[in-house]
């Protein structure tokens, strides 16, 4: 019983595609953005740095790359009492740093990935490795003093401040989303009216409207990347990605929890986001009564199907739902694997491991081939499994 609670876990699960996965970070700074946060010095430029994972020729003969440095996962660690150890940095993952990308395509299509609230550029490193070992580069951003921590590579650290993460564990946030859970019955297959979603959505940010606001911070960062990504295809900035990005097909983008409204509203909001996914996030933005415009898929637990069926409701163009029985938040993330102790407090799910990570990947790689790659014989109905609720608004045009 005890194994399968914590598992012992030292190397990530391998990926799912036929690459190899590469990996790289690179750090930018916005000049146009100056002191995000009031605590911030006044000339102090927005520095977003960047982890991609993309196919690779090889392995290069390296070992695989670090999951994490322990000073980065200090501060989750202290947030959830030590429930997730830093020990955690020590996981093996099966990326490699800086190896020559595959030669097998002339380009390949971008997808941009949001990690969590106070979570980190290699948090969902599992799903990130599926999607850059099927064909895709993926940029995970990470998002200065919201997420747990960074390293820049000149070796600087920036964690979240104390005063974030206090009001992280005290916001009136975690009260209201422990009120849904019970409200809503989470652990139940109910589905409630849209009527019904739609004031239950309202109630989950009217005690935190900062929510609303700070997720545009995260979106106009991805936008600042996605104009980092064309100067990088065309060698403006010096990398081995110069020709080697498809853009002109748009940009994917997924993010899990706060990073999946990030996508959400980053899809409203810039047309170089043709399609997203939110993986069980919340209606955080102003998209809450907006047609987005853009094919997009909730990804999720049932909770989340009831307070997030927004832009299901309102969204003109292809739409889905897929929920998934007996899983929990941070399920969706390498939480599944490496912090399986999470489920003493029953925040990652009593499904099957590996199930549960297929299903999650699928998901991405059959919505993403039809919507990015405009692959228009895709059925995303034909992702069948046990305990998996799927549900679709197809765009009437």
């Amino acid at each position: 019983m005890l194994g399968s609670l914590f598992g012992n876990f030292k190397e990530l699960p391998k990926p799912l595609g036929k690459y190899v996965v590469g990996i790289v970070q690179l750090d930018f700074s916005d000049r146009n953005r100056t002191k995000v946060f009031p605590f911030e010095e006044d000339n102090a430029q927005r520095k977003i740095p960047i982890t991609i994972f993309y196919p690779a020729k090889s392995n290069g003969g390296k070992d695989s790359a670090p999951y994490a440095s322990s000073e980065l996962l200090e501060v989750l660690s202290n947030m959830t009492l030590g429930l997730v150890s830093k020990n955690v940095a020590k996981v093996k993952t099966n990326c490699y740093e800086n190896v020559p990308i595959a030669v097998n395509e002339d380009k390949y299509p971008v997808i941009i990935f949001n990690h969590g609230y106070g979570g980190y550029t290699m948090q969902s490193t599992v799903l990130c490795s599926d999607l850059a070992s099927s064909g895709y580069v993926v940029i995970s951003i990470g998002h200065p003093y919201e997420s747990s921590g960074i390293k820049y590579l000149d070796g600087s650290v920036i964690k979240m401040p104390k005063s974030i993460q206090k009001n992280v564990r005290n916001s009136s946030i975690l009260e209201t989303y422990k009120h849904l859970r019970r409200v809503v019955k989470a652990s139940t297959k109910e589905y409630y009216s849209d009527s019904q979603a739609m004031q239950l959505s309202e109630q989950f940010l009217e005690n935190y409207p900062e929510l609303n606001k700070n997720v545009k911070i995260w979106v106009d960062d991805s936008i600042f990347i996605a104009e980092q990504l064309e100067a990088l295809n065309k060698g403006e900035t010096e990398s081995i990605f110069r020709n080697k990005l498809k853009l002109d097909l748009g940009i994917g983008i997924t993010g899990h929890s706060y990073g999946g409204a990030t996508a959400a509203q980053a899809c409203l909001v810039d047309r170089r986001f043709v399609a997203g996914i939110n993986i069980d996030g919340a209606s955080c933005g102003d998209f809450t009564y907006k047609d987005i415009k853009k094919p997009f898929m909730l990804l999720g637990t049932h909770l989340i199907k009831n307070i997030s069926r927004t832009t299901y409701i309102y969204n003109t163009e292809d739409t889905y739902m897929a929920i998934l029985d007996d899983t929990q938040h941070l399920g969706y993330s390498d939480g599944l694997f490496i912090f399986r102790q999470a489920n003493l407090i029953n925040q990652i799910g009593r499904r099957e491991k590996y199930t549960f990570r297929e299903i999650v990947t699928n998901c991405h790689l059959k919505f993403f081939e039809k919507y990015l790659l405009r692959n228009q014989e895709v059925e995303l109905k034909d992702l069948r499994y046990d305990g998996f609720e799927f549900r679709q608004r197809l765009s009437k045009n």
